[in-house]
């Protein structure tokens, strides 16, 4: 089960990373959006679904009855150096 929450880390760390890079090119103008309209519309559905995840955890994280959970996650970030 730990390898499971593990890959969607990943996962949602890869989506993020690619949405990051999709606008870092735009902003170059190293292409027009417009001009790949498969791919922005692939990075407009992966910004959605981001945005429900990252919506859903922090509605998880909100309720006092998930506590173990908060502190997995602060001591996650702790690790990480946050």
């Amino acid at each position: 089960m730990e390898s499971i929450g593990r890959l969607s880390g990943i996962f949602w760390a890869v989506c993020v990373g690619f949405i990051v890079l999709f606008v870092f090119f735009a902003a170059l103008q190293a292409f027009s959006p417009g001009d790949v309209l498969w791919l922005s519309a692939i990075v407009a559905a992966l910004a959605v679904l981001c945005f429900v995840h990252f919506m859903r955890v922090r509605r998880h994280m909100d309720e006092h009855e998930h506590d173990a959970f908060r502190r997995h996650v602060n001591a996650f970030r702790e690790r990480r150096g946050f």
